[in-house]
């Protein structure tokens, strides 16, 4: 059985040690009163875009983590997502 982790929260969290057993993940990012979006999304009636606003650290010592840093290596880069190109 394939396993999609939606998680809804509003800033990054670790991850890291699951991902292995994660098939796919879907950050709703607050959507507040907007779930139906969510489950639109998850049940097919809409296809899924979007991209990261903010680098996905692997783990809370990487932090601060920018863009450019000589040590910059996330889990998820800035920008990672489905677009509808």
């Amino acid at each position: 059985m394939k396993c999609v982790v939606v998680l809804v929260t509003g800033r990054p969290l670790m991850i890291e040690e699951y991902i292995d057993s994660i098939d796919a993940v879907a950050v709703a990012w607050l959507p507040g009163t907007e779930g139906q979006g969510v489950a639109d999304v998850l049940f097919g009636d809409h296809p899924f875009t979007g991209t990261l606003p903010r680098t996905w650290m692997k783990r809370v010592a990487q932090l601060p983590m920018n863009v450019g840093d000589s040590a910059y290596d996330p889990l998820f880069p800035f920008g990672f997502g489905i677009t509808s190109k």
